[in-house]
């Protein structure tokens, strides 16, 4: 439904956003509105705002009915209270969304009764009265409560769960006592009604439960916790480039299909290969391996001609290229990959989804010195027991500097997050404390502050070993000793009960890191470091990289990978080599360490794990 439009005008002042003192609601600059932020959002809640005119919209939360008493029901008494009917609230609503066969009765009953008032049975009345509806725009956590009398349109277009509205009136003081509430609107023109279907929408109850909202991700956004979490990350990712801008990087973008595989052999099946989707028409141009061979046969015959006659060499070379291309092709297919792969890649050879920027970044690096990257990640994760930290898609900042070894990496590395942690706590309070409020009482702030204000723990990677090796008060479930890798519960004991704060651990064995690590004196251990923080795990690693061409072409053949495939990599070392470091921030896992969220699912919009893509 949407109503004729007004030509109301109410006053704004951007300059007095957020000033608690000031009369002016501020206009959104692209719509005729104002923000929920810009009303409720205040640090007076929207008390200095009390008689002005606006249009909000947003999407209903939940309501209440305040219904009218019939005139033959005799004069109220001062002590009986209106009738109140809440909607998106109620216990009815809640069985239904858990039981599903108290679900399926109200169903039929509900069917049962407008079939009734279809063959002249009487159907319920329409509400006569006062709707209370709570509406969200998603510009901040709090919600606005909307005053809309039932003379203006049946309330029970307004008063469901996910309705979308636009309304204009005043702002006015609430009465009585509501502590989530200073002020609230009264309705005095409808502009827009976007309906929803309660029989159908999934959220029809106010309070859904996290796995039902991660089952339409579409529709999560809609949420309190949800929205409230993409607010941080929005102001994160902005803090990102902010940090680096100021300090006197360069943003690169760096590509999402690579056709390297940076990682060790035992780990190349966790890359999500490119494969070209074929259409109907597609099928009678596909190569089989029997065509492959009469080509083969075809272009062997072409050649000897070509050689017989000598007079056309360029013929000649085209043939034989050709005849080179046909015979890869049919080794292709006798190591076992199918002719459906084999026949078609479109880059002319395997591609995947990155893993990582740092290859590519360095290239960069050594030509612009100081550069970082904010792009997406891929990785086939097979089922773990860790499933709550599990994505095929993450987002990571990616950072390389010349003429810098790990120290500066390390000394970079905990400036940003630092620095990206005081920003949020600072413009998103409201969200960090509506949040710990939902996370079992967790501390945020605390622990986000004591992560800013306090330096970090810095330990090498034998001393953490043999730290976890002499505790006694603790039995850890995965075996450890020096070269194993350590696992959540182990750095989960040094930064959450013996350090309590972020720990770095540097100067691993290099077989637990990547073949591009530098190799340290000891021929050992490399220059690399993973930041751990509490609560989470490690939210960063980095390394310095091996410059030195000789040690690179053997740790890339111990790493079992190829070293033909990385000539465009070594390139950056035969030409103007240099020292350099750079590390990786993981977004997602940084959000948890924030909020205080416990699954990395609801860090991110629109997941992706094994199994699970749904939109």
């Amino acid at each position: 439904m949407a109503a004729s439009s007004s030509s109301t005008s109410f006053s704004s002042s951007s300059s007095h956003e957020g000033d608690a003192g000031s009369s002016y609601i501020e206009c959104f600059k692209y719509s005729r509105r104002a923000t929920l932020r810009s009303v409720v959002g205040r640090p007076d809640g929207g008390a200095g705002l009390v008689g002005e005119r606006a249009v909000v919209g947003g999407w209903v939360r939940s309501s209440a009915v305040v219904r009218a008493r019939r005139a033959a029901a005799g004069p109220a008494s001062p002590s009986r209270k209106p009738e109140v009917e809440a909607t998106g609230l109620t216990c009815t609503e809640v069985l239904m969304s858990r039981v599903p066969l108290i679900r399926c009765i109200a169903r039929l009953m509900a069917g049962g009764i407008t079939a009734a008032a279809s063959a002249g049975g009487s159907a319920r009345r329409p509400a006569v009265g006062t709707a209370l509806v709570r509406i969200n725009d998603g510009s901040c956590v709090s919600d606005l409560q909307i005053v809309v009398d039932s003379a203006l349109l049946p309330l029970d277009q307004i008063n469901a769960t996910g309705a979308c509205v636009l309304v204009e009136g005043k702002i006015e003081q609430v009465e009585g006592t509501l502590p989530q509430y200073v002020v609230q609107m009264k309705v005095e023109k409808i502009l827009h009604i976007g309906p929803v279907d309660s029989e159908k929408y999934p959220r029809s109850n106010a309070h859904s439960s996290p796995d039902l909202v991660r089952g339409y991700p579409h529709l999560a956004a809609r949420t309190a916790t949800v929205a409230s979490t993409a607010r941080v990350r929005s102001e994160l990712v902005h803090a990102v480039h902010a940090f680096f801008q100021s300090n006197g990087f360069f943003h690169v973008n760096t590509p999402t299909i690579t056709t390297t595989t940076a990682t060790s052999a035992g780990n190349r099946g966790k890359m999500l290969r490119l494969t070209r989707l074929f259409s109907k028409s597609d099928n009678g141009n596909r190569i089989t391996p029997e065509a492959v061979r009469a080509a083969i046969k075809e272009k062997t015959k072409q050649v000897e001609a070509l050689k017989r006659s000598e007079s056309n060499r360029e013929a000649l070379e085209a043939a034989e290229q050709d005849l080179q291309r046909a015979n890869a092709l049919s080794r292709q297919l006798e190591q076992g990959a199918s002719a459906e792969s084999s026949q078609d890649e479109f880059f002319h050879r395997p591609a995947y989804l990155t893993p990582c920027h740092t290859l590519h970044l360095e290239t960069y690096a050594c030509a612009l010195s100081s550069v970082y990257t904010f792009s997406p990640v891929f990785q086939a994760e097979s089922e773990s027991l860790d499933s709550d930290r599990s994505l095929a898609e993450r987002w990571t900042v990616d950072v390389e500097l010349a003429f810098a070894e790990l120290e500066d990496a390390i000394s970079c590395a905990e400036d940003c997050v630092k620095s990206l942690c005081s920003t949020v706590s600072k413009d998103c309070s409201d969200e960090l404390k509506f949040l710990s409020s939902n996370q079992a009482g967790d501390a945020t702030s605390s622990v986000i502050e004591a992560a800013v204000s306090s330096p970090w723990q810095k330990i090498k990677y034998t001393e953490a070993v043999n730290t976890l090796l002499q505790v006694t008060d603790k039995t850890f479930e995965s075996k450890l000793e020096l070269g194993m890798p350590l696992s959540r519960e182990h750095l989960s004991y040094l930064a959450d009960d013996l350090y309590k704060k972020p720990v770095i651990i540097y100067d691993y064995p290099k077989q637990l890191k990547p073949f591009y690590a530098r190799l340290k004196e000891d021929l050992k251990t490399v220059s690399a470091f993973d930041l751990v923080v509490p609560k989470v795990g490690i939210v960063a690693c980095g390394a310095q990289k091996e410059e030195r061409m000789d040690n690179l072409t053997s740790r890339i053949e111990e790493s079992g990978l190829q070293v033909e495939q990385l000539e465009w990599y070594l390139d950056t070392r035969r030409h103007g080599t240099v020292k350099h470091s750079g590390f990786s921030i993981d977004l997602e896992s940084l959000i948890l360490f924030v909020t205080g969220l416990k699954d990395v699912r609801d860090a991110i919009p629109f997941h992706r794990t094994k199994g699970h893509a749904k939109c």
